[in-house]
């Protein structure tokens, strides 16, 4: 009887190893298996474990969603995963799934505002990336509330900083145009305001400026030159004639430029008016700006385009029009 009792004793645990050991291998085959092929995974906040394991097993990211939750739970990890979108890539396996949400490395989209749109090709960015539609974006371009001084200010035009921009999935509309005015704050910097108003310029006025200085010239190298011509036409008291600033405000521009535009009066029309346009009209990169910080020293008061991207500077108007005779009109000799 004994003898019995001692072979069904070694049988039990003889089967109980078996099965521990069979258990030990599902679980080991279980988390060490890689999923197939890369796989985005959107998980909501306030997500329990169960279904976190559940989603994941369903997308084919794990194999066996009550082994991946066990090891989680035994582990004492379970409470920190987070939430959001995550793209797993092919041949991970759950300890790498389990490290990634733990890290909260979830996946991200990017975004440029190039140097020198204007807001309204701003929206066009955010539209066509469906960040927001054309009517929320209307409205958040006149979100003034945003900026630090913003008397007699209407729009965010010079203040969405030209860069690109890391945003989740779930990033609400309204974060995009915050995103853009903070990081232009954080750009220009304290120490740049300050350089401005010892040179007699507004926050403002500074961005109004360099506004016009990048759309004057798409060559960096130009534009501390091109600066030096506006602040000396400044000094002198001159119109800054400057093109751009006209377009701004012509109401649905054309692309074609006409003398009555430049005879209609507008806010800013630097034919027209003296001084600096009520406001920016585009959003400048920092290259501008230190350019009107940071100008060349000159005599030059004109400039033409030689119809290369490049410009030819002059510091009387009888060589600018001889310039403008040879590099426009392709009469007469180089200047």
């Amino acid at each position: 009887m004994l003898r019995t009792i001692r072979k069904v004793f070694i049988f039990l645990v003889v089967l109980f190893c078996l099965l521990m050991a069979y258990v030990a291998y599902q679980a080991y085959t279980s988390l060490h298996y890689q999923n197939p092929e890369q796989t985005v995974v959107n998980i909501k906040k306030g997500t329990s474990v169960k279904k976190i394991a559940s989603i994941l097993e369903e997308n084919r990211v794990i194999e066996n969603k009550i082994w991946f939750e066990v090891y989680l739970r035994i582990s004492n990890q379970a409470h920190q995963l987070k939430a959001g979108e995550y793209e797993f890539k092919a041949g991970q396996d759950a300890f790498a799934v389990i490290d990634r949400m733990i890290l909260g490395l979830v996946k991200t989209y990017k975004f440029t505002i190039p140097e020198g749109y204007n807001i309204h090709e701003v929206c066009t960015v955010f539209v066509e990336n469906l960040l927001m539609s054309k009517e929320e974006c209307e409205h958040e371009i006149r979100r003034t509330d945003l900026l630090k001084e913003r008397d007699s200010i209407k729009t965010l035009e010079g203040y969405l900083f030209p860069d690109t921009y890391v945003y989740e999935s779930d990033t609400p509309s309204s974060d995009f145009v915050k995103m853009a005015v903070a990081l232009f704050y954080k750009k220009v910097g304290e120490e740049r305001i300050q350089k401005a108003k010892q040179m007699g310029l507004s926050l403002h006025e500074l961005i109004t400026f360099a506004s016009i200085v990048e759309k004057e010239t798409g060559i960096p190298s130009e534009r501390p030159l091109i600066a030096s011509v506006f602040h000396n036409r400044l000094k002198k008291g001159m119109l800054l004639q400057t093109d751009p600033t006209v377009i701004y405000g012509v109401k649905n521009f054309d692309g074609n430029l006409r003398k009555r535009d430049l005879l209609t009066d507008t806010p800013y029309n630097t034919y027209m008016r003296p001084g600096l346009p009520v406001g920016p009209i585009c959003n400048p990169g920092l290259d501008a700006i230190d350019a009107v910080l940071e100008p060349v020293d000159s005599d030059y008061l004109y400039f033409v385009a030689k119809g290369d991207g490049s410009h030819y500077f002059s510091k009387t108007i009888e060589q600018h029009n001889r310039a403008v005779r040879y590099y426009q009109l392709k009469q007469g000799s180089a200047p």
